[in-house]
């Protein structure tokens, strides 16, 4: 079916109505559910955040008193530095005192760990972490899987100590994970939250919340770097074992310390994502609404008006049997619609009739004014005749056999014109060769030294314009009967007659043959005139003339007329080759 006329259908444009008119309702909807869950996912965010930070309060609270310790104890260890004997006793007092710390030591920027509250002294002049310090002295965090002292694994709060813009050394204090473990508190699988980490910076694992090390719940490296980039949020990401997972990430300290959560999936992801079935719920409220309009419409209008339509299709292929009512639940309007259409279709069967039958009197008369008209004609031929056997002057017998043969071929067309069914267009061709049959039968003697060949189009001509064309034509084939002469090339004479369709109009062409240009006659008297006449009463173009060709010398009268035109319903022009003797 094409676009337009897909576009133009009522139940489209209805749909198209129906669709513009929701589209507000459609569009509030839409903007309510997306922002109510807006609001909740905002809410689970602080939710979460805050269960993540609560997690690990006691951690978090156990490195920054580290880190607290570290800063306190900066002025005094470098104020030590030269003494490592009375900077370690010191250390080693305080570590004791505090109770919570494994280890507490001083590097200077040389890389030597000289003062040191356990231990022995140890270089770390080739360490990546002081280098990375020298460069970029700031507070950090970091694990070390082995400690340099306490062979266990260790946390270290290392805070470097800068005296007038020159860096001088690190102090690290540090906290065993079983002192993590004491503090930490389990994970609550109900709420939940199933693991947090306490991750530094650069994205390494400080200590988990719980006794369990779950490391396959959590993201891969890359993941990991990219949420401390964004220091703080929730994110849905797969896991190291590929699982998706939400997570949160709570800065804790300052591009310090950062928390990372798992969460189950099944807890937290609905309120994460948008209930798409709830947003889809005004495009399903279009398409019901849509649906039960189509079908509505089909049922009470549509498919009435394709009866109303079928009907008046078979009346305008010339059906006219009575139209079959529309049912009576059909609606009021559409039923008044059928009854208009059933009377006027009434009305216009009445008025056919009448037209058919007075057609069919005005085409009786007509004939019969025809025939009547080829019967005065055809009797005052048979009086003029009867008056030429009379006369003895040979003069006046040429112009009374003149006057009979124009007679003739008036007669020769109200016979055509009584025995034609269709006057509307004429058949040209008919007419031509009914009275090129007549006036050579007239003259005998004449066609008895001719070849005449036909080229004849099936052509059409209005009523108006036929009885002028035909008596030119007689006029111009009595003439070229008359005068045509055996040229120097041809042993007998010649006389071609052709009827072409010529675009919007026809052209006859008569030429005969003639033994000089200078000898050919122009028959400058009555038959000049009356063609003349006749081509000026039609408005056609009228040429006579000597003409010299491949053909060899002749005479030619050819008419162009506009008006005429092939039928449609004939075959291709034919050509016809006759030589009378």
């Amino acid at each position: 079916m094409p676009k337009r006329v897909f576009s133009n259908r009522l139940v489209t444009r209805l749909s198209v109505v129906l669709t513009l008119a929701l589209v507000p309702l459609g569009a509030i909807a839409i903007y309510s559910e997306y922002d109510g869950w807006q609001r909740q996912r905002s809410d689970m965010e602080t939710r979460l955040i805050s269960r993540t930070s609560d997690a690990v309060q006691g951690q978090r609270a156990l490195l920054g008193s580290a880190m607290d310790a570290a800063r306190m104890l900066a002025p005094t260890l470098l104020e030590l530095a030269d003494d490592p004997v009375a900077c370690s006793e010191y250390l080693a007092e305080f570590i004791d005192e505090a109770g919570l710390y494994a280890f507490a030591g001083f590097i200077t920027a040389q890389g030597q760990m000289a003062c040191v509250s356990t231990g022995e002294e140890q270089d770390f002049s080739e360490s990546d972490d002081l280098a990375q310090m020298t460069e970029d002295p700031r507070p950090s965090f970091s694990f070390q899987p082995l400690g340099s002292a306490t062979r266990q694994p260790v946390v270290l709060a290392n805070f470097p100590v800068v005296e007038e813009g020159t860096f001088q050394g690190i102090v690290s204090v540090s906290i065993s994970q079983a002192t993590f473990r004491l503090i930490s508190t389990p994970s609550d699988p109900d709420s939940g939250l199933i693991s947090v980490v306490l991750v530094n910076a650069k994205g390494h694992t400080l200590a988990t919340s719980g006794a369990d090390d779950r490391t396959e719940i959590l993201p891969d490296a890359e993941q990991t770097t990219r949420f401390i980039a964004r220091r703080q949020g929730i994110f849905i990401a797969p896991s190291v074992s590929t699982s998706e997972r939400v997570y949160t990430m709570v800065e804790l300290a300052p591009r310090q310390l950062f928390a990372l959560g798992s969460w189950s999936s099944e807890v937290t992801r609905a309120s994460l994502t948008p209930d798409l079935w709830r947003i889809a719920f005004p495009v399903l409220m279009w398409v019901a609404s849509v649906g039960a309009l189509i079908l509505s419409l089909h049922y009470l209008v549509v498919r009435h008006l394709r009866h109303v339509n079928v009907q008046l299709r078979r009346f305008a292929l010339g059906n006219r049997a009575d139209f079959q009512r529309l049912p009576e639940d059909a609606p009021l309007e559409l039923r008044e619609i059928d009854s208009t259409f059933s009377k006027m279709a009434r009305l216009i069967r009445r008025d056919e009739i009448e037209r058919e039958t007075v057609l069919q009197e005005k085409t009786v008369l007509l004939k019969e004014v025809h025939h009547r008209v080829k019967n005065n004609l055809q009797l005052i031929a048979s009086i003029l005749n009867l008056q030429m056997r009379r006369l003895k002057d040979d003069q006046a017998r040429t112009i009374l056999r003149g006057v009979q043969t124009r007679v003739r071929a008036l007669a020769s067309i109200h016979r055509t014109l009584y025995e034609e069914t269709n006057v509307s267009n004429l058949d040209a061709t008919m007419f031509l060769e009914s009275i090129m049959r007549d006036t050579l039968a007239l003259a005998p003697m004449q066609t008895s030294r001719i070849q005449i060949s036909t080229q004849l189009d099936t052509v059409t001509i209005s009523p108006d314009k036929i009885v002028p064309v035909a008596l030119l034509f007689s006029e111009a084939l009595t003439n070229a009967l008359k005068y045509a002469t055996t040229d120097a090339q041809e042993d007998r004479a010649s006389l071609s007659i052709t009827l072409t369709a010529d675009g919007p109009g026809i052209e006859l062409c008569l030429r005969n043959s003639c033994a000089r240009p200078e000898d050919a006659t122009t028959d400058s008297g009555l038959g000049r005139e009356l063609m003349t006449a006749f081509a000026l009463q039609i408005g056609a173009e009228l040429d006579m003339g000597a003409v010299e060709d491949e053909q060899g010398s002749g005479w030619q009268i050819r008419l162009r007329l506009n008006g005429g035109h092939a039928s449609a319903d004939t075959p291709a022009p034919n050509a016809n080759e006759r030589a009378l003797s």
